[in-house]
């Protein structure tokens, strides 16, 4: 149970991480180089065009258009009546609270994420969404933003875990790359230590020798900066790996 839990949160920081690579790029490219971003990315990616108090749909990559069984031509006409057609109406307050967030100048550099339920073509799904706007208007106002999403939906078995990565979404993207640096043995003593057993037991758990246990446990401290053992208890509760 413990190794198929590790392997369906390995599963989900994937998927964030992927999610994000998307951004490393240069800002205020065209629009057509836009595009083709989208029709390279493995994601759901789609060009957002920003107003002051609305979002409409630009371009839709192949996998966003097969995900949502929405056309091209279909998506860009609904305009912002497209994020009320897909999004489940118990999340589209999270589109309201992007373009404020976009409406503050502090911001339109900085990627703004969330979680929310959406309509594919397999149903409804729970789906990581990020976006960050990529283009500007002379004024400095934004004028396109890159989205990009991936289906969440199997690395969540139960409303528990939805409520647990929305409560901790920017804890996640904050250190999933530490997460995701941990070797498996590593991510194995770390649910073990949370759980209370002693270095002998988890060499004994574990069939290796305590030394190694303890060589472990004093580099996951050193990736995760605390003091003591003590203190990766707190990372291992955070992303509810016990």
């Amino acid at each position: 149970c413990m190794l198929e839990n590790l392997k369906e949160l390995s599963s989900l920081f994937n998927k964030i991480q992927e999610n994000r690579k998307i951004y490393h790029l240069s800002e205020n490219i065209s629009l057509d180089e836009l595009k083709k971003i989208c029709d390279e990315s493995t994601q759901f990616t789609s060009v957002v065009e920003f107003f002051k108090y609305s979002i409409s749909i630009v371009y839709n990559n192949k996998n966003a258009v097969d995900f949502l069984n929405m056309s091209q031509k279909e998506s860009v006409k609904l305009g912002f009546n497209f994020f009320l057609k897909v999004i489940h109406p118990e999340n589209i307050g999270t589109i309201y609270s992007l373009i404020k967030f976009f409406n503050n100048p502090d911001n339109v550099n900085k990627i703004y994420s969330n979680t929310f339920y959406v309509k594919s073509v397999n149903g409804w799904e729970w789906v990581y969404n990020s976006m960050k706007p990529v283009t500007f208007n002379k004024d400095g106002t934004i004028k396109y933003m890159l989205s990009a999403s991936c289906s969440i939906t199997e690395s969540l078995k139960s409303k528990k875990q939805f409520r647990n990565l929305k409560n901790n979404l920017s804890f996640y993207e904050e250190n999933l790359e530490k997460y995701l640096s941990m070797t498996n043995q590593e991510k194995e003593i770390l649910v073990l230590l949370a759980d209370e057993s002693t270095v002998a037991e988890i060499a004994e758990l574990l069939s290796v020798p305590a030394v190694s246990v303890e060589k472990t446990v004093s580099n996951l401290t050193k990736k995760f900066n605390v003091k003591s053992p003590d203190g990766l208890i707190k990372y291992a509760m955070l992303f509810h790996m016990v």
